[in-house]
């Protein structure tokens, strides 16, 4: 099998294993003479790299809280100004609230009004239009009465007059007195 022949997974694996004894081999050669060091040493020089290893740590992790901390305090400023910012805005329309439900208030009950005095109106309205109805009816029935008296006046005039061209006929017709009485009741009249 050849070099180039092997996939990416296969060239991966080979070199972690080639690593892995390299590392080993590396290990066992300095730690023969370590092993010999520690041995003759002081076991409270141990103790002491141990806690300058532990303070380093504990450094390191005290930094990263202040961090974490500021972080936090930064968050807490941004939300308490956020929530001041949302309150003000909150208190805002509750003002724009009531204002305007007091507007509505007032719009209802002047509609209201307005709605009453239309009504009034209309029954107004509809009397008075009633009213003219019984008008013109009574109107209507004094024009028929009077027409019926002016054509009786008229008739009755019409007979009148033809009665008294009637009267005048026979009055022509009729004989003078003198003619009838001779002059003796001209002379008693």
């Amino acid at each position: 099998m050849e070099l180039l022949e092997l996939d990416h997974n296969q060239m991966l694996m080979a070199i972690s294993a080639v690593s892995f004894m390299v590392g080993a081999l590396l290990m066992r050669a300095f730690s023969k003479p370590r092993q010999k060091e520690s041995a003759s040493e002081d076991p409270r020089n141990h103790q002491i790299r141990e806690m300058e290893a532990d303070l380093r740590t504990v450094r390191r992790q005290s930094a990263e809280c202040e961090m974490a901390l500021d972080n936090k305090i930064e968050e807490f400023d941004t939300a308490v100004t956020t929530m001041q910012e949302l309150r003000a805005t909150l208190a805002e329309r509750e003002e724009e609230f009531n204002h305007l439900k007091s507007e509505l208030k007032g719009s209802v009950s002047k509609t209201r009004e307005l709605r009453t005095e239309l009504q009034d109106r209309a029954t107004e309205t509809i009397r008075e239009h009633v009213r003219a109805q019984e008008a013109e009816t009574e109107l209507e029935v004094a024009r028929a009465g009077s027409e019926a008296v002016l054509s009786e006046i008229s008739r009755l005039q019409e007979e009148q007059k033809n009665m008294t061209d009637t009267m005048r006929r026979l009055e022509d017709q009729m004989l003078p007195d003198e003619e009838l009485f001779g002059d003796d009741a001209h002379k008693d009249s």
